[in-house]
């Protein structure tokens, strides 16, 4: 609640509430059972309940990186829509034995589990690659809280499915429930207490961009050498900060056209496509012998490429050339020096 209140982003936290408030009801319910006191509307919304929870948790890792609804929430939602409405009927009407509608809320919850888990994967992968059409350098740790939840969902998931298939009957009248009372309790915690510190900032996401219009082969490659000059000659790389937008504003184009043209014609994501550049420089750097330690030389290129960090520079120029940045400039100043020790 303390984190809703300091939020600007009331729409990722009010699944959240949500989320707990499903959770809450669960064990509400988890509590009467084991207590010996069973009842309709116990079981209806323990129904309703188990079916919502994790597409409800899916609601907010679509809100958080907003990625926005489609057709797939509605049809996340629909069995526990169905169990609301069926399972009073069926208690009128005696269709099911309340055994079989245990069943079918089992099987329900154990499909939309493995979609959520899968799926959610899925939406932290596509907001990766829009992080990286945007910003030059790597905004991945942005999503690592993220991906921490997620992976501690899928242990939640394993464990309520483990739950869901022995039953509630297996752990009644026993201490044994106290077992999936305590795993469960930490695991959503640990899952509230991580989202409760996640955010993901405006700037850091994508939002719609006009759509770029069709264009010729002619005008695309005009464009792919109007940025490739104003990399090389403005060195628009050497920015740390470097977005599409800047770029775009440079070739006094719009960022959705220039991200169009950069990956269609190269394959290449913006901030791939702008490492190349950063690497190549670096390599201008290191293989100058005017340097009087490797120390130096790596220092500047790491500073004069546009790098954020030692580790991302290691990492990618091992990556596009093969070498660490020292075997690099080790093999050059040596070719150098035979070469004109030669003359």
């Amino acid at each position: 609640m303390r984190f809703h209140r300091g939020s600007a982003e009331p729409r990722v936290t009010g699944t959240i509430y949500l989320f707990y408030i499903a959770a809450t009801i669960l064990y509400t319910d988890h509590w009467l059972y084991f207590s010996g006191v069973q009842s309709f509307v116990g079981t209806w919304t323990y129904l309703i309940a188990n079916l919502s929870v994790f597409p409800i948790y899916y609601t907010y890792l679509r809100a958080l990186t907003r990625v926005g609804h489609n057709a797939e929430m509605y049809l996340l939602f629909l069995p526990a829509a169905i169990m609301a409405v069926f399972f009073p009927l069926n208690t009128h009407f005696g269709w099911f034995a309340d055994e079989h509608m245990l069943l079918i809320t089992r099987l329900c919850f154990a499909v939309e589990v493995v979609w959520v888990w899968w799926r959610g994967f899925r939406v932290l992968r596509e907001t990766r690659k829009r992080l990286d059409d945007i910003y030059s350098d790597d905004r991945s740790y942005l999503l690592h809280p993220t991906y921490l939840i997620q992976h501690l969902l899928g242990i939640t998931a394993a464990f309520s499915m483990c739950l869901n298939l022995l039953g509630r009957d297996f752990f009644a009248e026993s201490m044994m429930v106290s077992i999936p009372a305590v795993v469960m309790s930490v695991l959503l915690f640990g899952i509230g207490y991580v989202a409760a510190h996640t955010t993901l900032p405006e700037e850091t996401i994508h939002t719609e961009a006009p759509q770029a219009k069709e264009t010729t082969i002619e005008e695309t490659d005009a464009l792919m050498n109007q940025i490739a000059t104003a990399l090389r000659e403005q060195k628009l790389f050497a920015s740390p900060d470097l977005t599409i937008q800047d770029l775009a504003t440079a070739v006094h184009s719009n960022r959705t056209y220039v991200s169009q043209c950069i990956n269609h014609r190269t394959g290449l994501s913006f901030s791939q496509y702008i490492a190349r550049y950063r690497v190549e420089h670096a390599r201008q750097i290191l293989r100058d012998p005017g340097y009087n330690s490797d120390k130096e030389a790596v220092t500047d290129a790491i500073a004069l490429s546009g790098f954020t960090s030692d580790k991302t520079f290691y990492r990618i120029f091992k990556e596009l050339t093969g070498e660490t940045p020292l075997q690099y400039r080790h093999k050059k100043i040596a070719f150098f020096r035979q070469f004109f020790h030669m003359q």
